[in-house]
């Protein structure tokens, strides 16, 4: 497909120019990698920045670690940024397979896609070393056999491989629960048998080997289940500098045009070198948005562009905004056939995935004030539930209203993908190596990871 080699090209392109250490807390992970590679072993979960994550990720970029070092520090960097591109590619390619099922026409699949591919959060993630592309693969490749068991629940080969696939997704991310929920929906029913339960039961032993022994070790070394490094140092002082204020219940209920204005968190003041903190994004979904459709914590962004005149985060927040209510419009059509038909419609383990994903979201950042915990990449395994409710809105509008819809979603697609593809409009980013190296000297292995990975001598 035309789309999956476009995005392709642009992806092998970053991730060969970015700087390594661009994106969510880069330093960190890579330094979990060059632990597992150094020391051939697992790092305890509150040892370093990024410690607690579970594995499954650090262990392939390890091995991607030893391949590529050899070959120098810039192929290097590409080649472990290799597994998150790869793992975005093939949520694309999910994504176009089961849209395209319920699609009465492929325009609406191709721009679901397309979405899914060039989102900037998306995008973001399918460019750094980091955990989150994978998890949103195998949140994505349960998604099908989720589909195919809530069909037919006594499918024990469907409910194996949507547990295995949740429990990768487990053993990758913790927003892998929200798949691990959908799994138990096609099982929530008054005509259970014993065919079923035997399905169910591959399921969770699938699950449970998969899955279990990272969170059996996790009680085991540290005494919790998820287990967090925000309340160690000089984590807990950087997230303390990303507290704008407490968190409110307002913040729940407002959407304020800042963050759409300006969908970043530094303002730069005019010309100066004075910068405003962007107050706006203290609404959770303002901030979410933000951080879905621009470059919010400005990872990719040059700072010193991030003034009033600066027209494309606007454009590209405002355009956002289409299929983001088409996908909510979408989630409301499946929620009430789910409650229609007692929860035996089609998508209502998708339903319930996005409800546990955004329930899960809304507890998690009223718990932690730090605007970095809003950020919209923690909502990516909801990913292709998102595009199956954005192609379900788009079928059941007029015709009329349907082609401009779809124009609309297909320029914010364009738009974000020429916005992102790096160098294209935005000068070359540099300097991340460094800041790593300076956060990095109390940490095992960050200084040592930034300098193996940094081009310049």
């Amino acid at each position: 497909m035309l789309l999956l080699l476009l995005a392709a090209g642009q992806y092998a392109w970053n991730a060969w120019t970015l700087p390594p250490l661009s994106g969510y807390d880069a330093g960190g992970h890579a330094a979990y990698i060059l632990t597992i590679v150094e020391e051939e072993r697992l790092p305890e979960p509150r040892e370093g920045w990024s410690t607690f994550h579970p594995p499954l990720y650090y262990l392939l970029g390890a091995a991607a670690w030893s391949v590529f070092e050899p070959l120098g520090p810039r192929a290097l960097g590409a080649g472990v940024r290799a597994i998150s591109a790869c793992a975005v590619l093939i949520s694309g390619a999910v994504l176009f397979a089961l849209a395209l099922r319920r699609s009465s026409a492929w325009p609406s699949a191709a721009v679901a896609t397309a979405l899914l591919l060039f989102v900037p959060s998306v995008q973001m993630a399918g460019a750094m070393i980091g955990n989150e592309a994978l998890g949103l693969a195998c949140a994505s490749l349960a998604v099908p056999w989720i589909l195919k068991l809530q069909a037919d629940p006594r499918d024990a080969r469907a409910a194996a491989l949507a547990a295995l696939f949740a429990a990768l997704a487990l053993a990758t991310k913790y927003t892998g629960v929200f798949v691990a929920a959908a799994c138990v929906v096609p099982f929530l029913r008054r005509d259970l048998d014993a065919r079923m339960l035997r399905a169910a039961a591959a399921g969770a032993a699938v699950a449970v080997l998969v899955a279990g022994p990272v969170y059996v070790r996790n009680v085991v070394v540290s005494g919790s289940p998820i287990p967090m490094t925000r309340d160690l140092e000089p984590m807990k002082s950087i997230e303390a500098a990303f507290v704008i204020r407490d968190r409110k219940f307002k913040d729940y209920l407002s959407f304020p045009s800042g963050a759409l204005r300006h969908p970043y968190l530094a303002r730069r003041v005019g010309d100066s070198d004075r910068y405003l903190t962007n107050r706006a994004l203290t609404s959770i979904w303002g901030l979410a948005h933000a951080s879905t459709w621009y470059d919010a914590f400005g990872h990719r962004e040059p700072a010193a562009l991030r003034d009033d005149d600066h027209w494309r985060g606007a454009l590209l927040a405002g355009l956002g905004l289409v299929p983001g209510a088409l996908v909510l419009f979408g989630l409301g059509l499946a929620a009430a056939d789910a409650i229609r038909t007692r929860g035996r419609a089609t998508d209502t383990p998708l339903v319930l995935l996005f409800g546990v994903g955004l329930a899960t979201f809304i507890a998690f950042t009223w718990r932690a004030p730090s605007v970095a915990a809003g950020k919209g990449s923690y909502l990516l395994p909801l990913a292709v539930p998102a595009g199956l409710f954005l192609v379900r809105a788009l079928e059941r509008l007029p015709r009329r209203a349907r082609y401009p819809a779809l124009g609309l979603c297909a320029l914010a697609a364009g738009i974000a993908a020429v916005v992102f593809t790096n160098e294209l409009l935005f000068p070359p980013a540099t300097g991340f190596a460094h800041g790593w190296e300076q956060l990095g000297r109390d940490l095992p292995h960050i200084a040592d990871a930034a300098r193996r990975l940094s081009p310049l001598p």
